[in-house]
Order: structure tokens, then C-alpha cells, then sequence
């Protein structure tokens, strides 16, 4: 997953198999979130129970079409690991229907999350950025990418 020079110039290299994993523990852990039933994710993604928990397991790999309906469904916490991976993110295009008062809100929620951590060793763990969790990160990245799209028009319009 690191930038390598040469033949694929900046892009970065994966394992698809680590893709799949990866994939995979983000379905399995939406699942747990929302108190899902395998039926349920299946449901969403277009497929079979058994096929949506072989998803999880890492032992099926996805068709397009489900990744697709996964993301439009559960967003950042479905495919922004296994975007991450090579290097891209997936930001919601809805981010301007917040308000202002609410992107603040979630900027200064995750800015609280994050202080809280730092307080004892100065640095955010992997449990205490677990603690924190995607749905924090998420709200605050829709946040920005609003004011990122504003930004844009505002440039565009001069």
C-alpha cells in the first residue's frame, strides 16, 4: 500500500486479496453497527444471505453492481478502507444539503473526539482512534467537502 516508483509511476500497490479482506471487515462491522441479519445485507447489496456473509468472510469477491449499492447505502463506512487502499475517497454529493451550524457542529465533534484522545500521551492510538469510529470522520469529511464544493463554485463564478 505504499507509493512506488517506476513502472506504475505514483500509483500504489495492493493485494486484491488484502482488498477483499478488507472489504469484507467493513461489511462485517456495519453489520454488527446496525444490527443487521445477513438477509438484511444481502437485501442491500442485491444478493444472497450466504453470499452477502461470504462477502464478509473474504472468501467471495464483490461484483460491481453490489459494491455500488453498498456504497450508495452505507457510504464511508462500506468502501472508504478498501478506496484508501489506491489512494482515492468517496465523498457523499448530498454534502451541501447541512447547514452551517451542523458542519460546525460535526467539525467540533470530531475536533472534541480527537483532544480527548491526545490528553494522556499526546498522540491518537488505533483503539482510541477506534473509539472515535468512521461515522465521526464521515460527518466531519461531508462538512468539509461542502465547503470544498462551495469554494469551487465561488472560484468558477470569478
Amino acid at each position: 500500500m505504499t507509493a512506488q516508483p517506476g513502472i506504475h509511476g505514483k500509483r500504489r500497490t495492493f493485494a486484491v486479496s488484502d482488498a477483499v479482506d478488507t472489504l469484507g471487515e467493513s461489511l462485517a462491522a456495519i453489520r454488527e453497527a446496525d444490527g443487521l441479519t445477513w438477509k438484511d445485507v444481502g437485501r442491500v447489496l442485491g444478493r444472497s444471505e450466504d453470499q452477502a456473509s461470504q462477502y464478509a468472510k473474504g472468501t467471495a469477491e464483490m461484483g460491481f453492481t453490489s459494491f455500488l449499492l453498498g456504497l450508495r447505502e452505507w457510504n464511508g463506512r462500506f468502501g472508504a478502507d478498501v478506496l484508501a487502499m489506491i489512494g482515492v475517497k468517496s465523498v457523499p454529493l448530498d454534502s451541501e444539503d447541512m447547514t452551517d451550524n451542523e458542519r460546525l457542529a460535526k467539525l467540533l465533534h470530531l475536533a472534541h473526539l480527537l483532544s480527548l484522545t491526545l490528553l494522556d500521551d499526546g498522540k491518537v492510538d488505533d483503539d482510541e482512534l477506534q473509539a472515535i469510529g468512521s461515522k465521526a470522520l464521515d460527518d466531519a469529511a461531508r462538512g468539509i467537502e461542502a465547503l470544498r464544493q462551495r469554494l469551487s463554485a465561488l472560484r468558477a463564478n470569478d
